[in-house]
């Protein structure tokens, strides 16, 4: 009976665990993050004023791609932390398993490749969007190949591992605790540049798309690979912003038409095109798993 107590959480409630580690996280970042910051000021020569400018330009992809494996370290390091000594389990126990998982990588790339080539098609050929050049770069094919798989791991880990985890301990209802840990995502995005209702909305129905099969398998190698294709494809090769940031891309393009249709400078991510083929894919995968 000692050795069973022994397992059982330091903080009973799972929304409450998920929550104080979603504000660890917040702190930790802005101190950490803030003296890295601080450090690439220095060693660039560059005003204070201007560092968040150079930090977000995507000339500068080493200096982005430093940032974000810092924020990865962060996360894993909190998460760590918290799932040791607060959930008193292993953090490869929030989905990291890789046995016979290799097809759900590929299907994450492949769906996130899809999304966006059809979103792209329908936005060519309704005259919405018009290709200016095309042109090859191995730093940004590569260089934003890797800079995204960062970003995938930090955020899954974040939210569909630990968050939606804890949010399903604590909710009966599965599909309620997906909602709120992808509301969660969202509003973790919310100071992204240039974000309209469109695309808040649309950051809560992706958190719903990356987290759909989390909750029937509790793996996270589907969502993580659907983020980095979703992420990758989305900026570096069609051209788009992605959450509002710009890099760059293969494909360089512009836009024209109602924001609503185009996304506007929010990215594709701030049109409805993206809102229906996510709810699509949404629901086909749901019903999928739920045979299974």
């Amino acid at each position: 009976m000692e050795e069973k107590k022994n397992r059982e959480p330091a903080i009973k409630s799972g929304w409450a665990r998920a929550i104080l580690m979603i504000l660890s996280y917040l702190v930790a970042s802005i101190i950490i993050q803030g003296i890295a910051g601080v450090i690439i000021a220095v060693v660039t020569k560059t005003n204070m004023m201007e560092l968040q400018s150079v930090l977000q330009d995507p000339n500068n992809l080493g200096i982005m791609f430093s940032m974000q494996f810092v924020g990865l370290l962060i996360a894993f390091g909190v998460i760590y932390i918290y799932r040791k000594f607060i959930d008193r389990k292993t953090i490869f126990s929030l989905g990291f398993e890789v046995k016979n998982k290799t097809m759900d990588m590929i299907m994450g790339m492949v769906v996130g490749f899809g999304l966006m080539l059809i979103g792209f098609l329908a936005l060519k050929f309704t005259n919405h969007l018009e290709v200016t050049d095309i042109q090859y770069s191995s730093k940004v094919v590569f260089g934003g190949f890797f800079f995204f798989i960062l970003v995938a791991i930090a955020e899954e880990i974040i939210f569909r591992g630990y968050v939606l985890t804890n949010f399903m301990d604590s909710f009966k209802n599965k599909y309620l605790a997906l909602f709120l840990s992808s509301l969660l995502f969202a509003i973790f995005h919310g100071l992204n540049p240039n974000l309209s209702l469109v695309g808040f909305i649309n950051l809560v129905v992706a958190g719903l798309a990356l987290g759909i099969t989390y909750i029937h398998t509790k793996n996270l190698w589907f969502p993580i690979f659907l983020h980095l294709s979703w992420n990758y494809f989305q900026g570096p090769i069609f051209g788009f912003e992605v959450s509002g940031l710009n890099f760059n891309s293969v494909i360089h393009q512009e836009v024209v038409g109602s924001d609503l249709i185009t996304g506007g400078n929010f990215g594709f991510e701030g049109s409805i095109l993206i809102t229906v083929l996510l709810i699509g894919m949404i629901v086909v995968t749901d019903r999928l798993l739920a045979k299974k």
